[in-house]
């Protein structure tokens, strides 16, 4: 093979390999961009899911404590139960709709909160008569929205924090590097042959293309570490963040509804007793863990306090004094105290969903502008190289 040919195969070799690291490098970087994308939905979808489980917890900590003051219960505490109620179905169509693969589950969780609704209607009209039935057919309501409606929450919040997760893996985001790390060598060998063969040392053209590439491998492999270190941050911080103070707020309000609970069983309610105590024993430890929110800690311990001072009275033979202070609206009674430290973590909830979701989203622009770059590099690259091989052709001619 003469020389011409074998510059001809150079030049194409230079061009295939800049064209590779052009697509490859802007697949990748536009799948990672696609993939932060997926990770904003993915995380969107888990806070709905969270908040569905905290809306019908609480709105069975507020039927609970309801029942309690007997006969038609307080307006307020009813519009409470329904707002929470009208909030989990719209939540349930819109996350349905947000991910498909969440359908069948959620259409399943929505007949479970139909039937939940049916059966603490039951209860009402019964507790309304006077009648005992009534504190049946509510610890029916409790019990079949934990053994049944929960278990599917459960799933799905699991099933989209690992698909968030996932979406935040940007290993694939190295591959790139290497391969424009190969495509380097590949033409600084492609350089020391045409160095050798017309007895120069520069080849303008390859040496541009390989500084491109250099500059390629160098700037993907930078942007691949910060993002990673970005992600990590959210993972570990906002993402975090959320997952801890919804945990917290779910169980607060299954602990405030096993309080009511223990008082309606009258004296046999040592299983919701026992129950509040892990529920409180979970949200005692994520509250600490939210190191932001220092008062959340207090908060909550002022209304453990109360709650003793609930099983207090209610163990020493004062049931109705237990109940007043359970039901009452007074600022020591369990519903206001319970009630300022539900609000608050909720709006912490809201801080750090919001910014979770303004992470990632902040976060895609970059990649985007990255995988344009890389694009144009990497057909930079194979012109430049075409273009100094070209050069030396000439000399043929």
């Amino acid at each position: 093979m003469d020389t011409p040919q074998r510059l001809r195969l150079l030049s194409l070799a230079v061009v295939v390999v800049g064209v590779v690291v052009a697509l490859v490098g802007g697949l990748i970087f536009s799948y990672l961009a696609f993939s932060l994308s997926r990770a904003k939905a993915d995380t969107a979808q888990l806070i709905r899911i969270q908040k569905i489980q905290s809306n019908l917890l609480s709105a069975d900590a507020t039927a609970t404590n309801a029942f309690l003051v007997g006969g038609l219960e307080p307006p307020a505490q009813r519009a409470v139960y329904d707002e929470a109620l009208s909030s989990t179905s719209s939540l349930i169509v819109e996350a349905a709709q947000a991910q498909p693969a969440d359908a069948a589950a959620l259409s399943a969780l929505n007949q479970q909160v139909v039937s939940y609704a049916a059966t603490i209607e039951q209860a009402r009209a019964n507790n309304r008569q006077g009648l005992p039935v009534g504190a049946q057919y509510l610890r029916n309501a409790s019990a079949d929205l934990r053994s049944t409606a929960l278990p599917i929450l459960d799933n799905l919040v699991s099933s989209n924090a690992a698909r968030a997760a996932e979406e935040m893996d940007v290993r694939v985001g190295y591959v790139f590097p290497v391969i424009s790390l190969l495509a380097l060598a590949g033409v600084i060998v492609g350089q020391l042959w045409l160095a050798r063969r017309f007895k120069r040392k520069i080849n303008v053209g390859m040496l541009a293309s390989a500084a491109v590439l250099l500059i390629l491998t160098v700037g993907g492999l930078i942007a691949a570490q910060q993002l990673g270190s970005t992600l990590s941050s959210i993972a570990n911080g906002s993402f975090a963040a959320v997952n801890t103070a919804a945990d917290a707020r779910i169980d607060a309000n299954n602990a405030k509804s096993n309080e009511s609970l223990t008082l309606i069983a009258r004296g046999s309610g040592q299983a919701f007793e026992d129950a509040w105590k892990s529920s409180a024993d979970s949200v005692a430890g994520n509250v600490q863990r939210l190191g932001e929110r220092p008062e959340l800690v207090t908060q909550w311990q002022a209304y453990t306090d109360v709650h003793g001072k609930i099983r207090e009275l209610d163990d020493g033979g004062k049931w109705d004094s237990a109940v007043d202070l359970a039901t009452g609206s007074a600022p020591d009674s369990s519903n206001t105290v319970f009630g300022t430290f539900d609000q608050n973590l909720a709006g912490y909830l809201d801080e750090v969903s919001q910014d979770a979701s303004s992470s990632l989203a902040n976060a895609q622009p970059a990649i985007v502008v990255g995988a344009i770059l890389i694009l144009l590099g990497g057909l930079a690259a194979a012109f430049l190289g075409r273009w100094g091989i070209a050069a030396r052709l000439k000399e043929y001619r």
